[in-house]
């Protein structure tokens, strides 16, 4: 196995390890079925093509990005806890991986900085109930100020809140990442639309190694006794961009408005049970009420279009990347709620190691390996 040191109060400390780990691997396998066409899967799609390795991609839609991956766009910053937990670390593990993989397809001409993605910044608000604590919490972890900091009331927006400041947090079209690493897997990449996989058995005879990215029906396909997962809908509202924030929203309100677009993204909502995925129209009030109670003196245009999603949320809300127990062969890279932007990058990696036979090993990443949920206490 493969150690992966970290300090866990570094914000760009992991991956060069976990990158060169890559190139040192066994021998390949022949060929890999990877199942779900979205980011997730086309971050391990690539991962692995990269390794040489064949990869057979299905999905039961038309394209790629048809799920949550096909949102008009959306938010990647690492996440801050008081006593730093395995989540932070990890948030921070996967911004870097992203932050990596974005940059790599923009050197190679398959994504354009500024227009496909961008780092102007990233401001999570938090009520002011909550201020005094939060801004406690960052003291404590004296992280450097170039990767995060605290954010008084009206300082980078007119807004009565203040909150926590990421200056490299981005933002990205999911879709257009998604369609740029299957077009960087090249010729060793073999696409199968419109392929319903209900059993992956059939998958398993016929191919060295089995991945399941298939978000809310992974629990389905390779089963974990103990495991859970749910199902969360979340809408979007795209409206008529009046006025930039000119930093990435998150918090109290949730809102992108890209330099070179016209309109603005806010959302999401946090709806369960999933009862449809039809857009309504209160729905479109909600994400619009919370962006002028946190933005009051910052206009909002025309409603121009909506868009639902489902997002799968595991049991204790860390992905699931890795090996599947019990199920030689089959991994998982999936679970990833409403931070795929972060986590995508950092599975493909995971996923590519396990299967060239070479694990990267890491105390934190073994928190995120698939598995049952903990017992509750008595």
């Amino acid at each position: 196995m493969l150690r992966l040191y970290c300090c866990p109060h570094s914000f760009m400390s992991y991956s060069e390890q976990a990158s060169q780990a890559l190139f040192t691997m066994a021998c390949p396998p022949a060929k890999v079925a990877v199942i779900g066409a979205g980011i997730a899967g086309s971050c391990v799609s690539l991962a692995l093509c990269r390794q040489g390795v064949q990869v057979h991609l299905y999905d039961s839609a038309r394209g790629p990005a048809a799920g949550a991956s096909g949102n008009w766009v959306g938010a990647f910053h690492p996440h801050i806890t008081r006593g730093d937990s395995p989540l932070s670390q990890l948030t921070r593990l996967g911004f870097d991986y992203t932050l990596r993989a974005l940059q790599d397809l923009t050197e190679q001409g398959l994504l354009e900085k500024g227009v496909d993605w961008d780092t102007p910044g990233h401001l999570q608000t938090v009520p002011p109930e909550e201020a005094e604590r939060a801004h406690e919490t960052l003291q404590l972890l004296n992280f450097p100020q170039s990767q995060v900091r605290w954010a008084r009331p009206n300082e980078l927006l007119p807004t009565p809140l203040s909150g926590i400041f990421f200056p490299q947090g981005g933002w990205v079209k999911p879709a257009r990442w998604v369609v740029a690493n299957l077009r960087a897997c090249g010729d060793l990449l073999h696409t199968h639309y419109c392929s319903i996989v209900a059993d992956i058995t059939p998958l398993r005879e016929q191919y060295s190694a089995v991945v399941v990215c298939a978000a809310e029906n992974a629990l389905e396909l390779a089963p974990i006794p103990g495991a859970r997962a749910n199902s969360v809908k979340g809408q979007i509202s795209k409206l008529r961009c009046i006025a930039k924030p000119g930093v990435v929203l998150s918090g109290e309100s949730y809102a992108i408005a890209p330099a070179e677009e016209d309109w603005m993204v806010l959302g999401a909502t946090y709806e369960r049970p999933v009862l449809h995925l039809n857009p309504t129209a209160l729905a479109d009030e909600l994400n619009m009420a919370r962006f002028k109670a946190a933005f009051p003196e910052l206009p909002l245009g025309e409603l121009l279009d909506h868009r639902c999603a489902v997002r799968s949320v595991w049991q204790d809300r860390l992905p699931a990347i890795g090996p599947v127990p019990n199920m030689p062969g089959v991994y998982m890279s999936t679970g990833f709620a409403s931070r795929g932007l972060l986590w995508a990058a950092l599975g493909g990696a995971i996923v590519a190691a396990h299967c060239m036979g070479n694990p990267i090993e890491s105390k934190l990443l073994g928190k995120i390996t698939p598995r049952a949920a903990r017992a509750a206490k008595a």
